[in-house]
């Protein structure tokens, strides 16, 4: 449901008249689907929908927000009038409404459609598995004091558990997780997914501890990027990359940016959550530092990137990354391995962490294989790996990999206790003597 953004816009005029004021209402509507899939059985089953409003008002870095958990006209009226009292000015004159109208659940379409689908694909390739399948559609409007109100909407899938995979040594218990935008190809791409997650190994051995060469594969550099690049350079964070602007931290081949308008990716969106269409930001431009992450509270008028996103209504927006995209090279994947020589190969991260203030960093590892000379060999429990943002850039070798692969496993990030989807993509990357740790 879209509100009269003319009527509502003129109720919070008059909260920004002096320059640098912002004053907006943000509506968003959201239907939840949840499947709990066991062993070929659906167990649970969950839909429902669920709507917000908030008024907010910032300048100069102070700020204000009222929420309601409604999104019709009466709901954003009694967010402008408690936003009006709380910042000592007249309210609108009180109305009496109607009560919000019932949340209906969600559509049973999209639920029997995956749900066909899921225990036909898990039938085939695993059919021991604890999985659960989720389907966010959002549907927001953000209606500023001043200027076109923006409308948007996205589809978001996710499929996350753990499933039970052959190896040459028995069956074991395999972690799987998978993010996209709800499109035509998405489920042939989680069917190849899973085919190739389920493909037999050997029964894995300690990776050892120390300091190692890391080949990152299959896309998922861009979970080491979106740590240490991204994160860092989010406006509103201080860091240890915060004052090193046009600084050369890394060489010359690598070229990352943070990327909202790529649509096909879990973390893209078409308007940000303050209404501006995003820009893609260069992060990293021939191994220099180039830009930061912005919305419109860290930047001057005009000069939002793009970045500010919110969780839901009752949150305020923070500047945040979207997808990682990290530019080709021009070796093959045999080059590569070749040139790592002796070292881990890592396919699969899941989920990482960042301290901003001194620059050190943890990514965890379900499982790796050891190179020897330049050959792919056994097969290498989980493990951590670690080190600090600007050591680490320094240790990425020359010649990057020349497929640039979605990483799908990587689809969402909390800041300041707000959750929002972010994806990446990336080719091969070489780094030299990382710290690794086993945790197998």
């Amino acid at each position: 449901m879209e509100l009269d953004a003319p009527r509502i816009a003129g109720w919070i005029e008059p909260l920004a008249k002096r320059p640098g004021e912002l004053a907006e209402v943000f509506v968003e509507s959201r239907r939840e689907a949840v499947l709990e899939l066991e062993d070929g059985q659906v167990t649970g089953l969950r839909a429902a929908r669920i709507s917000g409003i908030s008024a907010r008002w910032a300048h100069a870095g102070a700020e204000s927000l009222a929420f309601v958990s409604r999104a019709d006209e009466a709901g954003a009226r009694d967010c402008v009038r408690a936003l009006q009292v709380s910042l000592g000015r007249a309210p609108l004159p009180s109305r009496a409404g109607s009560p919000p109208p019932p949340e209906t659940p969600a559509e049973s379409s999209d639920l029997e459609r995956w749900s066909r689908r899921l225990t036909a694909v898990l039938a085939r390739h695993a059919p021991r598995h604890r999985l659960r399948w989720t389907l966010v559609e959002s549907a927001r409007q953000v209606i500023p004091s001043k200027g076109a109100a923006a409308s948007f909407s996205r589809r978001l899938l996710s499929l996350e558990g753990t499933f039970r995979a052959a190896s040459r040594r028995g069956d074991e218990t395999r972690a799987f997780a998978f993010h996209a935008p709800d499109s035509d190809a998405t489920a042939d791409e989680l069917r190849n997914a899973f085919a190739h997650a389920v493909e037999p190994r050997d029964a894995p051995v300690p990776c050892g501890d120390g300091a190692m060469d890391i080949l990152l594969a299959q896309g998922c550099a861009a979970v080491l990027f979106h740590e240490i690049l991204a994160h860092p350079l989010e406006a509103g964070e201080a860091s240890l990359l915060s004052t090193l602007e046009q600084a050369r931290v890394a060489i010359p081949e690598l070229d990352v940016r943070d990327d909202p308008t790529r649509l096909e990716l879990f973390g893209g969106y078409e308007r940000d959550d303050e209404g501006v269409k995003p820009r893609a930001v260069k992060l990293l431009d021939g191994g220099l530092l180039a830009g930061r992450l912005l919305g419109q509270g860290h930047a001057p008028p005009g000069g939002s990137t793009g970045h500010a996103r919110r969780a839901a209504p009752s949150d305020s927006p923070l500047p945040r990354s979207s997808n990682v995209m990290v530019a080709a090279g021009h070796a093959t994947a045999d080059e590569m391995a070749r040139r790592l020589g002796n070292g881990l190969w890592i396919g699969d991260l899941r989920g990482g962490s960042v301290e901003l203030s001194s620059g050190r960093f943890r990514l965890r590892f379900p499982r790796a294989r050891r190179i020897r000379r330049g050959r792919l060999a056994d097969e290498c429990g989980a493990g951590v790996l670690s080190g600090e943002i600007l050591s680490t850039l320094k240790a990425i070798e020359p010649g990057l990999g020349r497929e640039v692969r979605p990483y799908r496993a990587l689809g969402w990030c909390s800041r300041a206790g707000q959750v929002v989807p972010v994806q990446g993509a990336a080719p091969d990357i070489l780094i030299r003597g990382m710290s690794v740790r086993s945790s197998a």
